[in-house]
């Protein structure tokens, strides 16, 4: 008679979990659900904030203060015209460091940069991945990969191509960033 009520008290419990609204990010997707669209794997253009964690703070860095954007294939299809330069671009934010914060690319159908944030001096949220990003900062010299880039100890673009599936083309080091949603 016992074994009763444990099993009615069971399938309580297991109907309340089932139905309840609010469900984990980290849960598995319903059986025959089509799986949830993240930043890693989708196209950049794809993905948006709907769905991922929403960002407390959005500004990090120095303030943007360029007004004019500079569109990321402008700054892919000639990175020599804009080497050493201060610039602003955006994109979709399609990796971040893991460890710190301390790097993270921006992508969309024509390609994606390396962002590397300036010094160490601050850092964007490690769940940034999915977010659509305003970055301003000075163009890295292709030459300048070799040793003083980003990634030359700790292997940060390695890290990024883990993510990613890809290497950037470019790099630029943010003085500022602000998220957009």
């Amino acid at each position: 008679m016992r074994a009763k009520p444990i099993a009615s008290l069971f399938f309580l419990v297991l109907a309340q979990l089932g139905c309840s609204a609010e469900r984990r990010p980290d849960a598995e997707p319903a059986p025959g659900a089509a799986p949830p669209a993240t930043a890693e794997g989708a196209s950049p253009m794809q993905a948006s904030a709907s769905g991922i964690a929403r960002l407390e703070k959005k500004q990090f860095g120095a303030p943007i203060t360029e007004s004019s954007t500079t569109p990321l294939p402008a700054l892919l299809q000639e990175p020599g015209k804009f080497s050493g330069k201060t610039v602003r671009t955006e994109g979709v934010v399609s990796a971040v460091c893991k460890s710190m914060g301390c790097w993270m690319e921006i992508a969309d159908e024509s390609g994606s940069a390396h962002i590397k944030m300036a010094g160490h001096s601050f850092f964007v949220p490690k769940d940034a991945s999915g977010h659509r990003a305003v970055v301003q900062g000075k163009m890295v010299a292709g030459e300048a990969e070799e040793g003083a880039a980003c990634g030359a100890k700790d292997n940060c673009r390695g890290e990024a191509e883990k993510q990613t599936g890809r290497v950037a083309k470019i790099e630029l080091e943010a003085t500022g960033v602000q998220f957009l949603d």
